[in-house]
């Protein structure tokens, strides 16, 4: 039997940062916004906001085996009523100030998924916890039947819980080289990598330079031009962007400089005739390139995509330097799906425990529930939206805040239902096989 320990105080917390490491590497869930320095750099910015640590340790003898990144705060519902909600920690945040942390979720060892989750679900439904009304566990990978295991031991309890398919994340599992790369696209889409950086070149002169933050100097030097790049992007189509919120600029003020001391920060960018034309915000985690934010010139030429050539620049390094993966994380945008090779749905778990609030709640909540819920899940496959690429994506057609792209008018797209019991089933095969 697993031991627990809840850590309310986050200097405690952050006395745990070399056991929480070496448990991550002992775990499938090493994910670079799962680490320390991502998620106390989000708490110091977000965490005064009404909310109050409640991360679970869970030990087997001295060893922790188990790191459940939650927190507690006080919701209030269009109808008046007030909630209490357990969430991860770098998720909740107001949408104007939003991180979209992805790939997040409780952290096991290898091997001790069952019995972490297991001991969750007892810390949940006991007092051990606190109380609490809703559970909510978003941008999750699916790998592993932790989140199936907890979410049918909380049913198993009376809890309403259940987990659903919110969207998509395309990815490139990298080849050994930038030529096999582009033999895996469609001919289509090949021929928009090619055709995109020849057009781009051949208006630039022949010379595209493509640099990357290698010193604490030109660190600053790739913050402002990415700053200044996304400003423009966003202000082509009348918003401000997310560096507009100071939240958002405190949380990477802080986060940057520490991914970049230990390599985990890539910031770079493209220049064409002396001037940066696009920019790019990449993690660097576990061999694999994370894409987190970007900017470009609006004031090209017609028809010319240096969002799309400095991804291909970037994939190209990555290739070169041996990394495994480029993943393009939420948001299954155009210019995303014309580049990838495959894509993992994200989940999200939810519970509600059947109290009196939260009953009034959820029954005020329904029809709007539902409607964000259309909203949120997956669209499209991969493939049936790859396939509509023929004519070739907008560059830079991304969607703000980790909002999905829309495939309009596609009639492969399974049903809600159909996707839901996929994933299920997926996770449940993980499940038995470990």
């Amino acid at each position: 039997m697993l031991r627990f320990h809840l850590v309310t105080d986050v200097a405690e917390l952050g006395a745990m940062r070399g056991a929480w490491e070496e448990l991550m590497g002992r775990s499938g869930m090493n994910e670079p916004m799962l680490t320390p320095d991502w998620m106390l750099a989000w708490w110091r910015v977000f965490g005064a906001q009404g909310r109050s640590l409640r991360v679970a340790l869970f030990f087997d003898g001295s060893r922790l085996v188990g790191l459940a990144p939650l927190l507690e705060r006080r919701c209030r519902h269009r109808s008046g009523i007030v909630f209490r909600r357990l969430e991860l920690i770098a998720s909740g945040e107001d949408q104007a100030d939003e991180v979209c942390s992805c790939n997040l979720g409780v952290i096991a060892e290898r091997g001790a998924e069952a019995d972490v989750a297991h001991a969750l679900a007892g810390a949940l439904t006991g007092a051990a916890l606190g109380a609490w009304d809703e559970l909510v566990m978003p941008a999750m990978r699916p790998e592993g039947a932790l989140a199936v295991i907890l979410s049918r031991e909380l049913r198993q309890h009376g809890i309403d819980a259940r987990i659903e398919v919110t969207d998509a994340s395309p990815y490139i599992p990298l080849p050994s080289s930038w030529e096999k790369y582009l033999s895996a696209l469609s001919a289509s889409r090949r021929y928009l990598v090619r055709r995109s950086t020849r057009d781009l070149e051949a208006w630039a002169g022949g010379t595209l330079t493509f640099e990357r933050a290698r010193t604490r100097a030109e660190l600053e030097r790739a913050r402002e031009i990415l700053l200044r790049l996304h400003a423009e992007r966003w202000s082509a189509d009348g918003r401000a962007g997310v560096f507009a919120s100071q939240r958002f600029r405190e949380f990477h003020d802080e986060v940057m400089p520490a991914m970049f001391e230990r390599g985990a920060l890539d910031l770079a960018w493209l220049s064409a005739r002396g001037e940066p034309i696009a920019a790019l915000y990449n993690l660097v985690w576990n061999n694999k390139i994370y894409f987190y934010q970007c900017g470009r010139r609006v004031d090209l030429p017609k028809g010319l995509r240096p969002g799309t050539v400095i991804h291909a620049f970037a994939i190209r390094a990555a290739i070169a330097e041996g990394r495994h993966e480029y993943d393009f994380l939420d948001s299954p945008c155009q210019y995303k799906l014309a580049l990838s090779l495959s894509a993992r749905p994200l989940i999200e778990l939810r519970a509600a425990r059947p109290s009196v609030n939260d009953s009034a709640r959820r029954a005020a909540e329904l029809a709007a529930h539902e409607l964000r819920a259309l909203k949120r899940r997956v669209l499209a496959t991969w493939r049936a939206a790859a396939g509509s690429l023929a004519r070739g994506p907008a560059d830079g057609q991304e969607t703000p805040r980790g909002e999905p792209a829309v495939a309009q008018g596609d009639p492969t797209i399974p049903p809600r239902e159909a996707r839901e019991r996929a994933a299920s089933e997926r996770a449940v095969r993980q499940e038995q096989k470990s």
